[in-house]
């Protein structure tokens, strides 16, 4: 999801020595009433889960306390019910296999759950989403789930009725892929120009109203978002981790786009914790590593292996990238092994397809490119490509250059750029580094595919599979498919995944998409990554998932002890 980032090691005391970045308002005080998110990013838009530029990582761990969500991931990865009664199931007869594929959902909402104004959450919210997101102005991140439902029932207020017009393996987990709405906040907007609802107050500002036991009071740009407990908050009536009356009054989100401040302010003390965009690994581990020399106990940092894959997309519109052999020389012509040995010791592993092995859809037995640069350069002369005067390859008068972008001021993702544009100079192909804010990179760079090599992370859940990102008909504004990527059998397999109700079988499916993902190479897989998140020690039940789930699932069970 949209979610998440870095050149060779600096001494850490030369970090340590930089001062703290200056904010537009004086840092929130640590204590029982507040606790302090370090974050390396800031989003572009909050709530509005469905829309393209709205689905980084930070959005969510922001909206998370904000909007209750339908059913939530615990950190243990099971789903229990929150805005709903309960997860339907075949056995109870709530969810229903009909002939021709077609399938019947009842959800029943639970009763009492109501917006920030009052006003109370019902089934027309859930179904104003869903028809948000199948408008085709709407600039959506993805119609794989929603485009198989048919229509939407509601014979009263807190009950829905989902048809659905073909099997759906997760029919369970959301009654429509888009979540839901405040129909009688949005609804004009939508009426008016459906593609610039993300431009609207609520998700941009402090007039986003929720459902969740913390609200928005404050969104200063560049700085920080913080958000107050709503003590209305009919936390009886909802299901799951929200059930718990919020401990916390006040969570600040600290935007600190620069590793080094990051570090320093959590050596200082001014954050109480930092999320998993905050510090990269390599500095993670070099930081616990002080922390234990200086025998410091007020922090605990934990490195979480999870379903988080860093990777770089390569844009397929470009001349170069067109061609098949010039993709595969690239991930020859790069030592990934080096890379992981000399920035992580080895501790975060080389990624050789799409999803880690703790995902049900791992390929065991599928290919893998070893560093083999003589491999690479055979490659590029094959597809044409002759020595230029500076030694980089060009091809009918036009140079083999091309630009690898990622997350300004991440220290790990701008080391691995050096480490590749040294590589990749080897074997005749020159690298340009541009780095963006993430608020631009993702907002606006991904999603309009303004890129030729874009590094970025994508942090999956249990049920994630490949629709969305290269089934070839989800291209932007219909869906993630970065690279522009179009197979025929990779697009009726990603289609047909999330169908199959066997998870043998979808197994099956995900490891032919695989074999066929790693041959074409339309994106090169760099490593999957073991996200460092911190809290102080006094700073309870921060409970990181691992997965696209933020550690922010269970805010409202956080709670400082004396």
């Amino acid at each position: 999801m949209g979610n998440r980032w870095k050149w060779i090691a600096l001494a850490l005391a030369a970090v340590l020595a930089l001062p703290l970045m200056g904010l537009a308002a004086p840092a929130p005080v640590a204590g029982p009433d507040t606790v302090v998110i370090g974050t390396q990013q800031e989003p572009a838009v909050i709530a509005l889960a469905i829309c393209d530029a709205c689905t980084m990582f930070v959005a969510t761990m922001v909206s998370q306390p904000i909007m209750l969500p339908t059913v939530e991931m615990t950190d243990e990865w099971k789903y229990q019910p929150v805005a709903v009664e309960k997860l339907p199931t075949l056995r109870d007869g709530d969810w229903k296999l009909l002939p021709n594929n077609r399938m019947q959902v009842t959800w029943r909402i639970r009763r009492g759950l109501r917006w920030h104004d009052g006003r109370s959450l019902t089934a027309q919210d859930w179904i104003f989403a869903w028809r948000v997101n199948m408008n085709p102005r709407f600039p959506s991140a993805g119609r794989d789930v929603s485009r198989r439902v048919e229509n939407i029932l509601a014979p009263n207020p807190y009950t829905m009725v989902v048809q659905w017009r073909e099997r759906y393996a997760f029919a369970n987990l959301t009654p429509n892929g888009a979540g839901y709405l405040p129909r009688h906040i949005l609804n004009a907007a939508y009426q008016r120009d459906p593609s610039r609802l993300p431009q609207q107050p609520w998700g941009t500002s402090e007039q986003t109203v929720g459902t969740g036991p913390y609200r928005i009071v404050q969104w200063q740009r560049g700085s920080s978002i913080t958000l107050e407990r709503w003590d209305q908050f009919p936390h009886q009536a909802a299901g799951g981790s929200f059930r718990t009356p919020a401990q916390v009054r006040r969570i600040v989100f600290r935007f600190v786009p620069d590793t080094n401040t990051q570090i320093a302010n959590v050596l200082s003390g001014s954050i109480d914790a930092f999320d998993e965009t905050a510090i990269p690994f390599v500095q993670g581990l070099e930081l616990e590593k002080r922390l234990q020399r200086e025998g410091r106990r007020d922090w605990v940092l934990r490195a979480e292996p999870g379903l988080v894959w860093e990777h770089i997309d390569l844009n397929l519109d470009n001349v170069h990238l067109q061609d098949k052999r010039v993709r595969q020389a690239l991930i020859y012509g790069m030592n990934r092994e080096q890379i992981v040995q000399t920035l992580f010791e080895g501790k975060q592993p080389v990624a050789h397809q799409v999803f880690p092995e703790k995902h049900y859809g791992y390929h065991p037995q599928v290919r893998r490119y070893t560093y083999d640069p003589a491999r690479a350069r055979q490659l590029l002369q094959e597809a044409g490509y002759t020595p230029g005067p500076d030694g980089i390859l060009q091809k009918g008068g036009q140079r083999l250059s091309l630009t690898l972008m990622t997350t300004a001021g991440n220290r790990t993702r701008e080391q691995v750029q050096q480490i590749i544009q040294q590589q990749l100079r080897q074997i005749g192909v020159e690298i340009r580094i541009q780095n963006q804010p993430a608020r631009v990179y993702f907002g606006q760079t991904l999603p309009s595919r303004q890129f030729e090599m874009a590094m970025y992370a994508w942090v999956f859940g249990p049920t994630s599979d490949c629709e969305g990102l290269y089934t070839g008909d989800t291209l932007p504004p219909n869906g993630q498919n970065y690279p522009g990527w179009k197979n025929d059998e990779v697009t009726r397999i990603c289609h047909a995944v999330p169908q199959e109700l066997d998870q043998g079988r979808r197994a099956q499916m995900l490891r032919r998409f695989a074999e066929i993902f790693v041959e074409e190479v339309p994106v090169i897989p760099l490593y999957y990554r073991a996200d460092y998140t911190g809290h102080k020690a006094t700073l309870q039940n921060w409970k990181p998932t691992g997965a696209d789930t933020p550690v922010t699932w269970n805010a409202s069970q956080w709670r400082w002890t004396r």
